[in-house]
């Protein structure tokens, strides 16, 4: 709890703020107290633990705030001029809060490590317009001692091992603790390890009661990713999507198996379903937008055609309506071609087109590997160069796969504009959703039904797209070939059919890319391989 100080001192004096997430709080931190507590020029020492969890490497389970409150008051028991308060939010925002706190001539020093003082002093970069609006000293200082090797996100890694973990978990910590205490220590962090699901449901709740929604019957994952959608379940029989990025590590990497939602996915979505609500593309269903607080990284979405299923549902029940693909088909072409003046949803345009290239590394040269023939893997390469070179700008959805699109009567709706771009290779977004249509059309024997849905779809995107489609048609096939790569280790299914779910992607990346290809020539590709057993 913060103590208001004009309550609590009489005279000006100096106070060192020392944010941070401290999970757990290691022996690099505790010498940064101990020497700032030390100085002559600083009265107090305040150290703000940021409310939001963090990731247990290797893991699904996270260390919440509690945790280091139990151990900074180990580490403190005996230093009456350092306290430790919890951030409400950011712990960066709560130690900037205190100028509203201070008296003019008071002294604020705010301790940050190298590394943020290296990038230009990161969200400290105010401190000295506050400093002036408020008449107080204010000071960004480095942290007085070395960082940790690996920080504390290679102490988290120690606990993930179990018990041949402690004895490098003991070496992160301060060294004037007593054996009882390293075991303490280390018993607070095991014991304190919860599922990342598990907790984000708790704070969700929380959240949706302060909303005013006060009929939550479930809250259920709605994947199984270490930050999944969560599907809340309502006594009225409504539904809910909530996406949850508070909680999340900051630098996230895209296409890491286990890599937590980078925060400013929730702010391209919302973005991008703000636009496309105003544009009403092809009058599309779209989720819409019920609430969302930067503060608490939340974003809550209606749910797009209660209780009927995906495309991908209907594909794998060998269900290929050609209505369906038509739609597709003007929607993706409209979004590529017929649309003006689209925002970046990223930040600056130079911020989406890096968002573009990495999507594109890991749609193509991510796909290598020593089991792919030389042939395939250099393809691959030269299909990314190609793309580089032909982008486009428009909206891209940039995961188009039949799950995210929502199917009643004949109509679409389109979720998940998380990876979405104002930049981008306009091959690429088609081909992903192309690519996995063969692919499920190998697991449900329906090949046939396949290509006349190709056929469909290539048709209007091909009328909507006008003279791109040229340009763009090989390099469109050529992308669905990696994508079908991309899918095969993804559904356990594939492995009965991986082989003739291979060749098709090997003929498909073996196309021209600077030439026109024909549908039929696809077609044919297909035919060829429809046979073919493991």
């Amino acid at each position: 709890m913060s103590v208001s100080l004009k309550a609590t001192k009489t005279e000006s004096h100096c106070i060192a703020l020392f944010p941070g997430a401290f999970r757990p709080p290691h022996r690099a931190h505790y010498a940064t107290v101990v020497s700032l507590a030390e100085s002559p020029d600083i009265d107090e020492v305040v150290v703000i633990i940021t409310n939001r969890c963090r990731h247990i490497p290797g893991t699904t389970k996270v260390l919440d705030t509690e945790i280091a409150e139990k151990i900074w008051a180990i580490y403190l028991k005996d230093m009456s001029n350092v306290r430790v308060e919890v951030a409400t939010y950011s712990a960066v925002k709560h130690a900037i809060n205190y100028f509203e706190k201070a008296d003019p001539g008071d002294c604020l020093l705010f301790c940050a490590g190298e590394s943020v003082l290296d990038e230009g002093r990161g969200r400290f970069s105010k401190i000295d317009a506050f400093a002036r609006q408020y008449n107080i000293q204010a000071q960004v200082i480095a942290s007085p001692v070395p960082a940790l090797s690996g920080g504390a996100t290679a102490v988290r890694a120690c606990l993930a091992k179990g018990d041949t973990g402690f004895d490098d978990f003991k070496k992160a910590l301060p060294e004037h603790l007593t054996k009882e205490q390293y075991q303490e220590v280390w018993q607070i962090c095991q014991q304190g390890m919860q599922e990342m699901q598990q907790l984000a449901s708790k704070k969700i709740q929380h959240i949706l009661t302060q909303l005013g929604v006060d009929d939550i019957e479930t809250i259920n994952h709605a994947s199984y990713a270490p930050d999944a959608i969560h599907c809340v379940q309502c006594k009225s029989g409504k539904r809910m999507f909530v996406k949850h990025a508070n909680d999340t590590v900051k630098a996230a990497t895209l296409g890491q198996s286990r890599s937590l939602k980078p925060r400013n996915r929730l702010y391209a979505e919302r973005r991008a379903l703000k636009w496309l609500t105003q544009h009403n593309v092809y009058g599309i269903e779209l989720p819409e937008v019920i609430f969302f607080e930067s503060k608490v990284k939340t974003l809550v979405l209606s749910e797009v055609f209660p209780g009927k299923q995906s495309l991908e549902d209907d594909l794998m029940q060998g269900v290929y309506d050609p209505v369906i693909a038509w739609k597709i088909g003007e929607f993706l072409a409209c979004c590529h071609r017929g649309i003006e003046q689209v925002p970046s949803f990223w930040g600056e345009k130079h911020d989406d087109c890096q968002h573009w290239e990495k999507l594109l590394n890991l749609r193509t040269l991510k796909l290598q590997t020593p089991t792919l023939s030389n042939q395939i893997n250099q393809q691959l390469a030269k299909l990314s160069r190609a793309s580089k070179e032909a982008i486009e700008v428009g909206f891209f959805h940039l995961d188009f796969s039949p799950k995210n699109i929502r199917l009643e009567n004949q109509n679409i709706g389109v979720i998940d504009f998380e990876l979405c771009s104002s930049i981008a290779d306009p091959a690429c977004d088609f081909g992903f959703f192309l690519g996995q249509i063969i692919f499920f059309s190998v697991l449900a024997s329906s090949e046939e039904e396949c290509q006349q849905f190709i056929h469909t779809a290539v048709s209007s995107y091909r009328k909507g797209v006008a003279e791109l489609w040229s340009a763009m048609s090989a390099r469109s096939f050529a992308f669905a070939g990696a994508t079908i790569i991309h899918c095969v280790d993804r559904y356990p299914q594939a492995q009965k059919v991986q082989k003739q779910l291979l060749n098709i992607a090997s003929e498909l990346l073996l196309l021209n890319l600077e030439s026109f290809v024909d549908i039929n020539s696809i077609f044919r590709i297909l035919n060829n391989f429809k046979n073919e057993k493991v």
